[in-house]
Order: C-alpha cells, then structure tokens, then sequence
C-alpha cells in the first residue's frame, strides 16, 4: 500500500510540473526594412519552425537565435524570397518536469525587395 501511495504522489508531482503552453509574441509588418510597393510577393503564407532543447531552463542546442533558424527554415520553403510580410512569431513550450522543448513558429508571406 505504500508503494502505491508513493507512486499516486510521483504521478501527481509529475502531472502538476508538465504541461505545454503556446503564446504569440511578436507580431510584424516585416522581416526586413521594406517600403510599400518596392517589393514582389513571391508565394503564399510559408511557415518554418526551429525547437530548442532547455534543461532546468539553460538551453542546449544550436548556436544564435531560434527566431532567427525558423525565419530562415520560411524563407528556403519560398524559392527566391529574401524576407516576409505579414509575419507573425509564436513560441510554444512544452514543459516535462525538468526538460523543456521550446518551439519558435514564424509565418508570413515571402517576397522579394526591389530596392531599385
């Protein structure tokens, strides 16, 4: 029996301590500094998404920023685009006690500057 109010307790602490949460944070005109009517849609709505491991909230992963991995995973989805308008980042955190996968989305419509 104490076992099993042992183990009753674990699966509780474990249930109270995980769960996954999305939040938006930024939303933009652009990726990059453009003027109205000096670019070119290129294609519709493209998303890319890049996820960080974090223990004990430290991340462990790929060096620079993961806004930065996800604008660029967008942007080779869109053959010729060098930025997005539209765009939208999302972060979304999956929390499993003392791990963390933490998922950046960014979305937008690709284009291509005219900066003649």
């Amino acid at each position: 029996m104490k076992k099993l109010i042992g183990f009753a307790a674990v699966a509780a602490a474990a249930m109270v301590m995980t769960g996954c949460t999305t939040a938006p944070q930024n939303f933009s005109d652009a990726s990059l500094p453009v003027e109205q009517g000096k670019y070119t849609v290129v294609g519709e709505e493209v998303e890319g998404a890049d996820s960080q491991l974090m223990v004990l909230g430290y991340g462990l992963g790929l060096p620079g920023s993961p806004q930065r991995r996800a604008l660029r995973s967008a942007l080779d989805k869109a053959p010729g685009a060098d930025g997005l308008v539209s765009m939208a980042v999302d972060y979304q955190l999956l929390n499993l006690w003392l791990v963390q996968v933490m998922t950046t989305r960014i979305t937008g419509t690709p284009i291509k500057t005219n900066n003649k």
